[in-house]
């Protein structure tokens, strides 16, 4: 028991820094050519959880988070982060991405973006979708914010949609609209 408790405060010290390191690195928007593509991380149940039971987040995405984890204990749910400063203050805002049975429906799996609040110094909850882990930050803007490009998934039969559905800023939260977006993958040069 000793070593489990050494891990998981081995992995929030690890979420911990990578937060950290996320609020101090410059961004460099420069040298970005649109669109970027999100780089997810896996990251340890206790350090998801960490950041679920913020109490910023609503209840009821802890709760499925806590259920999921109980239910299927033998082939628990996982969690992944990526970041990218989605409003040009030089602090990235933290995607966590939740997959896993009892997280999972016809509407995809959970994506809940953070945004660090500079009043308490700590990650808040922004907003939750259904959606996937394919994403694209796109160079256009709504509302402050880089819109994004996510290639929905129905999270039962876990397939992918073909074209990618671009969602927009209102105010502060995400919101999916009806244009679909298909991007050709790049051309191989080896010929």
């Amino acid at each position: 028991t000793m070593l489990i408790y050494s891990h998981n405060r081995l992995e929030i010290l690890n979420l911990f820094l990578l937060i950290v390191i996320a609020m101090v690195a410059p961004t460099v928007f420069a040298e970005a050519k649109y669109p970027v593509k999100l780089e997810f991380e896996t990251i340890g149940q206790q350090a998801v959880s960490t950041l679920l039971n913020d109490q910023s987040v609503p209840s009821i995405i802890a709760s499925s988070w806590n259920k999921a984890n109980e239910k299927f204990s033998a082939r628990p749910p996982s969690g992944k982060i990526a970041q990218y400063d989605l409003n040009g203050d030089g602090v990235a805002e933290v995607f966590l991405y939740l997959s896993g049975h009892g997280l999972c429906g016809s509407g995809g799996c959970h994506l809940i973006i953070f945004q660090f609040n500079k009043e308490n110094k700590k990650l808040a909850y922004k907003t939750a979708r259904s959606s996937s882990d394919d994403i694209l930050i796109l160079s256009s803007v709504t509302s402050g914010h880089h819109n994004l490009a996510i290639r929905l998934m129905d999270g039962v039969s876990m397939t992918r949609a073909e074209a990618y559905t671009l969602y927009q800023w209102r105010n502060a939260d995400l919101e999916q609209t009806d244009e679909t977006i298909l991007f050709q993958p790049p051309k191989d040069n080896c010929g």
